[in-house]
């Protein structure tokens, strides 16, 4: 099979669908995009809110949460307990299916009514201000990030203690304003440097340790902008230079930048690759645009991943998942579609916030559950001819947006019925517009 090229029907710019992706599409049994891939990413990040923090009541036990739904959502928003408790049923608001209608139509319906959870916090403790984190300890205003303690202002930051100001960061501790830093320790205003310890604005360094404005070092200690001294010489510097104060330190920091230019940087941040574009990737093969991801196979156009294969088009996709297309946050998911947070589960398509399920079709916050659609319970073979019906339906009766856009099955789910207006999340972040353009281009605000 030969590449083509098609047009997006969004920017309408040209984008090209290679042989491999034809492979892929055929294999989830769905139709090849007619979005290019940067429209793609854009509608996917209208449903990532995940730095927007507003107080809410529990619609249960009515006790004060930090959310990141806002007041006027339709749906009622749950706390943690209650949201995992047996005192609702999300069944109890599921809907007939109308084939006179696009399915979609249908769904948004029921997105509407089903409660959500207040955040996306698991298994923490004293991390109320956060959002995208699971067992963090003692943490605040941290994002996207797991397994941190005593800790402040991280971004997709993992296993980190007694750190400030961290991006991109894993097993660190005791580091402050520091970006792509793995198993280091006392390291603060640096990059790109790993098994290191008291490093002080240093970049790309490896297995070094107590250096100071150094770039590129592998395996060295005691050196000041790459020049080496004994270790008496070294801390005689430190002290003259009154790293300790503030003057100090803006010293340090317009000398370094200056010393930083002399120096070449590699092509892009990553290791232990075969086959594979993208930026801060490792320990990957055959993956095309993988950004910030780790052990990525067969994948294209995925953020924030760890551990997946054969997945397309995804934000977040971790724990083993695989056979994921057009998806946003999936954890330990099998051959799903169009998915918003599908949380180990398997088969499914069009669901936000399913867990531990199977066979799901247009559903809301299903537990432990199988063969529903738009929330009602259906026999095994009610649910694959219902299904095949549906799919059938998505492409002669699309869903069609304000501005015309057509969105048949594959599709991830429109800009417009995301439960966030367009400011409140991640694509006002990677793709910045002002309200009366994105009102204009059919976003909320």
């Amino acid at each position: 099979m030969n590449s083509e090229n098609r047009q997006c029907q969004n920017c309408k710019q040209n984008f090209t669908i290679e042989p491999e992706d034809f492979s892929f599409y055929e294999k989830m049994k769905i139709s090849p995009p007619t979005f290019c891939p940067g429209c793609r990413m854009q509608r996917r990040l209208t449903w990532r809110n995940e730095r927007t923090l507003y107080k809410r009541i529990c619609g249960l036990c009515g006790k004060t949460a930090i959310s990141v739904f806002s007041s006027d959502k339709p749906f009622p928003v749950y706390c943690h307990e209650c949201y995992q408790s047996d005192r609702w049923d999300p069944l109890a608001y599921g809907i007939d299916i109308n084939f006179s209608k696009p399915f979609l139509e249908q769904f948004r319906e029921l997105q509407a009514r089903v409660p959500r959870q207040y955040a996306l916090i698991f298994n923490c403790a004293n991390t109320e201000y956060a959002n995208g984190v699971g067992f963090d300890k003692n943490c605040y205003l941290v994002f996207v990030s797991d397994y941190d303690e005593d800790s402040a202002y991280l971004y997709n930051s993992h296993y980190c203690k007694h750190s400030f100001d961290l991006l991109n960061c894993r097993e660190c501790e005791l580091t402050y304003e520091s970006i792509n830093c793995i198993t280091c320790t006392g390291v603060h205003f640096s990059a790109d440097c790993r098994d290191s310890y008291n490093l002080l604005f240093s970049q790309d360094c490896v297995n070094c340790h107590d250096c100071v404005g150094c770039v590129g070092l592998r395996n060295k200690s005691f050196c000041i902008l790459n020049e080496q001294f004994s270790k008496e010489e070294y801390l005689t510097r430190v002290k003259e230079l009154r790293l300790d104060s503030r003057s100090g330190l803006l010293y340090m920091k317009r000398t370094f930048k200056e010393f930083l230019l002399r120096y070449p940087v590699k092509y892009y941040h990553g290791s232990q690759n075969v086959e594979v574009t993208g930026d801060d990737i490792n320990n990957s093969k055959n993956s095309t645009a993988i950004f910030s991801s780790n052990d990525i196979e067969d994948s294209k156009y995925v953020i924030n991943g760890n551990k997946a294969k054969d997945c397309y088009d995804g934000y977040v996709a971790v724990g083993r998942s695989e056979l994921c297309n057009d998806f946003l946050g999936a954890f330990a998911a099998h051959h799903v579609v169009g998915c918003h947070l599908p949380w180990s589960d398997f088969e499914c398509s069009y669901t936000d916030a399913c867990e531990n399920s199977s066979n799901l079709f247009g559903c809301v916050g299903l537990r432990k559950k199988q063969y529903c659609i738009l929330n009602k319970q259906y026999s095994k073979e009610e649910y694959i001819d219902l299904t095949l019906k549906i799919i059938d339906q998505m492409g002669n009766m699309p869903y069609r947006d304000k501005n015309g856009r057509t969105y048949g099955y594959g599709d991830f789910f429109p800009a417009e019925i995301s439960p966030y207006a367009y400011n409140e999340t991640v694509a006002q972040e990677r793709f910045p517009l002002q309200k009366e353009t994105a009102t204009t281009l059919g976003y909320t605000w």
